[in-house]
């Protein structure tokens, strides 16, 4: 989970394509970056890793000797936690390959045939936007269903559940942002850039968290079965 997030992390320095609301700014840049494709498959790789951190945080409540009402909320978390990552991989795949190639179409057009490059390029965007806003939405309905098990769940601290409902309800809120109205920028108004801000560093906080007290589990299990001589 901790080289999936270091991994995401790392490569987002190389993404670039900003002010996400201007296409027209974007464009070139996408067409003009050539880690594009890579950072993307990259992003991809990182997820997939934080992932297997949600699923050993499913089998530890759900192989708990009190798991009940928390371990049929893991259930749930974990199945839309793979639905969200199965929507993530057509993102990528949106962003990473087919914006690609529409903004170099649109950069190596003729001035006639500019418009149309570029009315192609903001359809296969608005198909990222919409992609954007099911993994955000998916990712955040798991998140609740997470939090809500591991604050019943014996095993883990209360407060770590309720920091994956807060971060859970950001996405929700982001994903209900992007699919009215699409990605921010800087006209976009304050309160939802640092609502979007926020939540991406309380998940951050959150994964992380998450990562140590896995590895602390684990770690007790271990000494518990380990046989004595």
């Amino acid at each position: 989970m901790v080289l999936g997030l270091l991994l995401a992390f790392g490569v987002g320095f190389f993404h670039g394509g900003t002010p996400a609301d201007d296409l027209r700014v974007v464009l070139p840049q996408i067409a003009a970056n050539d880690y594009w494709v890579v950072v993307h498959l990259a992003q991809f790789v990182g997820d997939v890793l934080v992932l297997f951190g949600l699923i050993a945080l499913y089998r530890s409540i759900t192989q708990g000797a009190s798991a009940g009402a928390s371990g049929a909320l893991a259930r749930m978390g974990i199945v839309v936690a793979v639905v969200a990552e199965g929507v993530y991989a057509i993102n990528q795949a949106v962003d990473g390959i087919a914006n690609k190639f529409v903004a170099q179409e649109w950069a190596s057009a003729v001035p006639a045939e500019k418009a149309d490059a570029f009315r192609l390029a903001d359809a296969v965007r608005h198909i990222e936007i919409g992609t954007s806003s099911l993994w955000s939405l998916s990712g955040g309905i798991s998140l609740l269903f997470f939090g809500l098990a591991i604050a019943l769940d014996r095993g883990y601290p209360t407060f770590l559940g309720w920091i994956a409902i807060a971060v859970g309800a950001g996405q929700v809120g982001s994903a209900l942002s992007l699919a009215y109205d699409g990605f921010p920028g800087p006209s976009s108004e304050g309160p939802l850039v640092f609502v979007l801000i926020a939540t991406s560093l309380v998940a951050l906080l959150f994964y992380l968290l998450l990562a140590f007290y896995l590895w602390r589990k684990a770690g007790d299990s271990g000494r518990r079965i380990r046989p004595q001589p």
